[in-house]
């Protein structure tokens, strides 16, 4: 099939009927040479666009390069020459997002696996130093990856360093907390992330300084410091719902003094993050209504977002073989699942398993009493916990959500719009609009009916780029043979979340 001229084309598309904007890029001279190659039309899908509108049937999108530059149903036929893909009878939505990401430096297996499932943006949620180097070589079309927000080094108290990578900025003083704010600016981080060791004075440094930097603030709230604290010192984003157990129960004081009063074992700072996890377990089971909801509302009028995390929730809180049976264990190198189950312990009591449980369906409600409140929640995986997986585990957190109380559409919204609002990009990303980024996935039933069919993956169009069905299949299988080949790095990995050397006992 002859290529389209441009300029037949351009003249097609100022008469069809579409919604337009970007058509500019049609006519400039650096791509005028290319002749009508990087123009992609999908047609007679059923479009979700991530605003939260109604689907629109038969649905035309024309892509130009990486832009969505019309939709809609055009009054005439397209041209000859045009590319078109035949999607009728599937369902388009907007690229996702992965809002707790972590990407190790295994560029042949996670990247890929993001794309194969549909995520095409990504929130980095520690700013490894492979990271910035990873997102240019993507940027520049070197290696296919997610677009990336990166977070700066995690920032924590004196305790972490003794537990965490040297990579962690360890601060001590509020003059070296705010000086940790002002590297981060200076290394050109998108936000500061924060963990759960920082004492309230080093939080509050922190803040202040990142405010006055223009840099948002997200992380764990520390385990010191109160939600309402978190929400007054301008949290954009707070992680696995640290500290809401506590501060919705009836022994919210009792529980608070607790952790006040309990120092930190210098030698074993992971024992204090799990006593108060622990805390946390037992505060959900005195689940206060009217607390809740003035809290709920103070999230809600602050603009504070959350990021439930339920696959964290669910490895914490199923045991050790429910994890060890998941058949994507074949995408990671052998050396990563041994050291995942070296650390997971053995295999837990009827009881510790139904103590598990009990918290999982509790926090699950408690996942749809915030969606009640209308207080905005993000999907995001934590994929430097143990059994999670890049793409993979995202699409199972929108199905968990929805376990939780969302509808699927809200589900949908907490890996689209909402995200890429919260990180500053929603001209750009997060909806299918003329205009946006030419991010997409295409799946093969309604997720309207049923989430998990956004795992029903038929193609995904990544900076414009189609990625069939078959393509993502070698894409797949290509990741599973990198993985058998891929050796150990030469220091130890990031861990997160507590997760080395210790698994939750209940």
């Amino acid at each position: 099939m002859a290529v389209i001229n441009r300029r037949a084309f351009l003249s097609w598309l100022s008469t069809s009927g579409l919604a337009l904007t970007g058509v500019a890029a049609l006519t400039e001279p650096a791509s005028a040479d290319r002749g009508g190659e990087d123009v992609l039309v999908l047609a007679g899908g059923t479009l979700i666009d991530g605003t939260g509108g109604k689907p629109r049937h038969n649905a035309t999108i024309v892509l130009v390069g990486d832009r969505i530059v019309a939709i809609g149903r055009p009054r005439h036929a397209l041209p000859e020459g045009v590319k078109v893909v035949d999607l009728r009878g599937k369902y388009v939505l907007p690229g996702l997002w992965d809002s707790h990401a972590h990407t190790d430096n295994l560029p042949k297996i996670h990247l890929p696996l993001w794309i194969a499932n549909g995520v095409t943006s990504v929130r980095e949620m520690w700013g490894l130093a492979h990271l910035p180097a990873m997102r240019e070589r993507i940027e520049a079309g070197e290696i296919l990856g997610p677009r990336m927000v990166i977070a700066s080094k995690m920032m924590d108290g004196p305790y972490a360093g003794s537990s965490v990578p040297s990579n962690a900025a360890v601060v001590r003083t509020p003059e070296e907390a705010r000086a940790a704010v002002r590297a981060a600016k200076n290394s050109g981080a998108d936000f500061v992330k924060i963990w759960s060791l920082l004492e309230p004075e080093l939080f509050e440094a922190i803040a202040t300084e990142a405010h006055r930097r223009g840099l948002p603030l997200s992380g764990h709230l520390p385990d010191r410091v109160p939600v309402l604290d978190g929400i007054r010192a301008g949290m954009t984003t707070m992680e696995h719902l640290h500290g809401i157990p506590l501060d919705v129960s009836s022994r919210r004081d009792e529980f608070r003094a607790l952790i006040n009063s309990t120092p930190v074992d210098p030698a074993n700072p992971a024992a204090y993050y799990f006593f108060v996890r622990q805390l946390e377990m037992e505060a959900i089971k005195s689940y206060a209504l009217r607390r809740a909801e003035r809290l709920f509302s103070a999230l809600r009028r602050s603009r504070t977002v959350l990021t439930p995390t339920m696959t964290v929730q669910r490895f914490f809180t199923f045991p050790p073989s429910f994890h060890r049976a998941d058949p994507r264990v074949k995408y990671m190198p052998p050396w990563l699942v041994e050291s995942w189950n070296a650390n997971m312990g053995p295999e837990w009591t009827p009881a510790q398993i139904e103590a598990g449980q009990a918290y999982y369906r509790a926090v699950l409600e408690l996942v749809g009493s915030i969606n009640e409140a209308e207080v905005v929640q993000l999907a995001g995986s934590d994929s430097l916990v143990p059994y999670q997986f890049a793409g993979f585990s995202l699409q199972d957190e929108l199905g968990w959500l929805v376990d939780g109380g969302l509808t699927p559409m809200q589900a949908i919204l907490a890996a689209t719009r909402n995200p890429a609002r919260m990180v500053g990009l929603g001209h750009l990303s997060g909806t299918v609009q003329p205009g946006k980024w030419a991010d997409l996935l295409v799946v093969d039933a309604d997720p309207l009916v049923n989430i998990r069919n956004t795992q029903r993956i038929h193609a995904v169009v990544t900076r414009g780029r189609l990625i069939t069905r078959a393509e993502r299949e070698r894409m797949l299988a290509a990741v599973a043979a990198e993985a058998q080949v891929t050796p150990p790095p030469a220091a130890p990995a990031a861990n997160c979340c507590g997760t080395t050397g210790i698994y939750v006992r209940h």
